[in-house]
């Protein structure tokens, strides 16, 4: 088990001594267990947060989207919102809108969606602020409003989703794959990349990883970065790589395995 914090970047792998900075191999015949639990505090004001200005784009849009189902839903318990319903919703259909065209990479459309962020930041930071007035502390009406409460949530966080964008390639060097996502688990903490070779069966199990190796070697990666690499693995070899992300919540599901055969 360990504990970490939003500063680590902890590797660890599967072949009994240390062969590289942050890198740990341990070789083993039989089933492993590693309960991976990461702790982060959590703030402590009883408003409706902020945080939904770092989420990106995409996320934003989603969140958007809820907000104005929220406040619908509530009716009248937010009769004078300093933007009005059809305002945010024009204003957030238009984000959306501008965040799949942005998507291409088209330079025109993704200067429209940077230009187009501040005004969504701003419309749904007044709209945060007045249900925060409205809600006088009340984290339950913060909710109904579509925002989370800052202080006093003792609900916990939605563990990640599964890494949508992750591939797991050849890096050109011997004996190295190249696994990484570049846009998904944006909520999650820690990721958790595993090579394992065929033959070999990783589980998980909540937060929990089985590893049946028999005689063979298993490579576990936990990096708080997106994109990582496997060192010093046997070449010719076929490994199944995949990730799946960490947070306060706890583990989110794993990818299907991308087999890639070393140099």
């Amino acid at each position: 088990m360990f504990w970490a914090d939003k500063y680590i970047r902890l590797s660890f792998f599967t072949t009994a001594a240390c062969n590289k900075k942050n890198l740990i191999t341990v070789s083993f015949p039989v089933i492993y267990f590693f309960n991976l639990k990461i702790q982060f505090p959590m703030k402590r004001q009883i408003r409706a947060s902020l945080a939904f200005k770092q989420l990106k784009p995409v996320d934003k849009a989603s969140f958007g989207a809820n907000v104005i189902s929220s406040l619908t839903a509530a009716g009248t318990a937010f009769p004078n919102l300093p933007v009005t319903l059809t305002q945010l919703t024009a204003i957030n259909t238009a984000f959306t809108t501008l965040v799949a065209k942005a998507a291409s990479g088209t330079h025109q459309f993704v200067a429209q969606l940077k230009e187009q962020v501040p005004v969504w930041n701003d419309a749904f930071t007044k709209t945060a602020d007045y249900v925060s007035l409205i809600a006088a502390g009340s984290d339950s009406v913060v909710r109904s409003g579509g925002f989370l409460p800052t202080k006093g949530d003792t609900s916990p966080s939605q563990k990640p989703g599964e890494a949508s964008d992750f591939k797991a390639t050849i890096n050109g060097s011997k004996g190295t794959i190249k696994a990484g996502t570049k846009k998904s688990l944006s909520t999650a903490r820690a990721l958790i990349f595993t090579a394992a070779p065929d033959g070999v069966t990783v589980a998980y199990d909540d937060n929990t990883m089985k590893i049946i190796a028999g005689d063979k070697t298993v490579y576990v990666i936990v990096d708080t970065q997106r994109q990582t690499e496997f060192f010093n693995l046997p070449s010719s070899t076929a490994f199944n790589v995949n990730v799946y992300g960490v947070n306060s919540a706890g583990a989110g599901p794993a990818t299907t395995p991308q087999q890639v055969v070393t140099q």
